[in-house]
């Protein structure tokens, strides 16, 4: 004769416990959503960016948007159609000008605003961000960085570093030093021997000037970067003490970019060292160059004045865009500020001789 479960036997049997575990919901409870790897979602964002790029523009309307005028209004199309035949010509007559079609033709900007990055004008371009930030950067940064560290890490051959930028600052009256600029692009061996090519944005016709340095001539902000953020943080502390703060950790990182062409891994680590840094971020701008990235802000003082640090990073590499200073007000770290100095990095790569460059 089988036996009987009583009622204690069978609510102790792990296969019912099991089974009310997972029929069984309790009063009140809400379910976790389920857990996305920002890494992930980092990628699926960048795939589909370079998908929709090779899109043509009118695949991306609703189809009954790319249906002709007389169909998308029934019967009431043709006559929708002719009004608005109407209405162009009418508008059409209306822009008519002595000067032609359209009136005349807008002139072009001029002013440093306008001029490409580094180009010396008569007066300070605009900030690339207004205003001090409020949203700290830390986990954006930590997030670019985990993403950054899946890239694949490309082929770098060449004896000698390649790294094209360039600068701007604006007149000091307190040292006398007038406004200036110039575009730079240095050729280096890991003996710190090398080669840099300066030439003047505002004169590019003008004889550039070039600058030989013996075998430990060049000063190299860390010779070898580490691809470990804690290493990293360490080697670029030695050039930058962190305990002048976070703008301190914004400029050591500039200084190294001045120097090298870092591989993904590297600037994973360099994103990483940013993180932990009391940054903030500003959200997407677009640097001097037009590309675009986010813009990360340190603000604090230097020299006894207010000044913020800003820099540029493209999120879809981790690259180090561009960087700017800026003066505040006195009192005022919330304002616009007035631009002191700027960096846009260009290019960087290996070559095998001066006066090459990278390939694409």
């Amino acid at each position: 004769m089988d036996h009987e479960w009583t009622e204690d036997e069978f609510r102790r049997d792990e296969m019912v416990q099991l089974a009310a575990r997972v029929l069984l919901r309790r009063p009140g409870r809400v379910p976790a959503p389920p857990e996305i790897d920002v890494t992930h979602l980092l990628t699926i964002a960048h795939e589909r960016r370079m998908s929709r790029a090779t899109t043509r523009w009118w695949s991306r309307w609703p189809r009954q948007h790319r249906l002709p005028l007389w169909r998308r209004f029934g019967r009431w199309g043709p006559a929708v159609s002719v009004a608005a035949v109407l209405m162009l010509l009418v508008g059409g007559i209306g822009t008519l000008r002595p000067d032609g079609i359209g009136g005349p033709t807008a002139p072009e900007p001029t002013g440093p605003d306008s001029a490409g990055p580094g180009e010396p004008g008569s007066r300070p371009p605009a900030p690339v961000t207004a205003g001090r930030g409020v949203t700290p950067a830390r986990h954006q940064l930590a997030s670019i960085a985990r993403y950054v560290a899946t890239l694949p890490a490309t082929a770098s051959t060449g004896r000698y570093t390649y790294v094209h930028l360039q600068t701007w600052w604006a007149a000091d009256p307190a040292t006398g030093q007038p406004i200036g600029g110039y575009d730079q692009r240095l050729w280096w061996a890991a003996d710190r021997s090398g080669q840099a090519v300066r030439t003047d944005p505002a004169a590019p016709e003008s004889t550039p000037d070039v600058f030989t340095y013996q075998p430990g001539a060049l000063g190299v902000a860390v010779a070898d970067p580490a691809e470990d953020r804690t290493v990293l943080a360490g080697q670029l502390a030695e050039e930058q003490p962190f305990d002048e703060g976070p703008q301190a950790v914004l400029r050591s990182v500039v200084g190294l970019y001045r120097f090298h062409d870092l591989s993904p891994l590297q600037r994973a680590a360099v994103l990483g060292v940013l993180a932990d840094a009391d940054l903030y971020i500003h959200g997407p701008v677009l640097d001097r160059a037009g590309r675009s990235g986010v813009a990360i802000s340190a603000t604090g003082t230097m020299d006894g004045a207010a000044v913020r640090d800003t820099v540029v990073v493209d999120t879809a590499t981790g690259r180090l865009l561009s960087y700017e200073r800026v003066a505040l007000p006195d009192g005022t770290l919330d304002a616009a500020g007035t631009l002191t100095h700027y960096l846009v990095f260009l290019r960087s790569g290996r070559v095998d001789q001066f006066g090459a460059e990278p390939g694409p």
